[in-house]
């Protein structure tokens, strides 16, 4: 790896992405249970309150874990494009 992000011969943005995807599924998967345990609590004054909590944060979690793939999947397919049309290597000029 260090040999990788000293020299330019190759980017590495395309391998950070799969850490960064990871850290945000399991800060979504955090909230979506804190939201969870909160409803749960909540159950205890208001049923209806604490269903309506459970639910949403149930919805909220798949919700950003959805949105987190689409956003990670925009980046890769963003520098596969560049890739293609520019060159794996930033020395390479834009093809004619």
């Amino acid at each position: 790896m260090p040999n990788k992000f000293l020299s330019l011969g190759e980017f590495i943005t395309p391998g950070l992405i799969t850490p960064f995807y990871f850290v945000g599924l399991g800060l979504t998967a955090l909230g979506t249970l804190l939201g969870v345990l909160g409803g749960l609590g909540l159950l205890i004054y208001s049923p209806l309150a604490g269903l309506t909590t459970i639910f949403t944060a149930l919805i909220a979690g798949i919700a950003y874990a959805i949105g987190i793939r689409m956003f990670a999947e925009l980046f890769i397919a963003v520098f596969r494009l560049h890739d293609r049309f520019v060159g794996g290597h930033p020395k390479d000029g834009v093809p004619e």
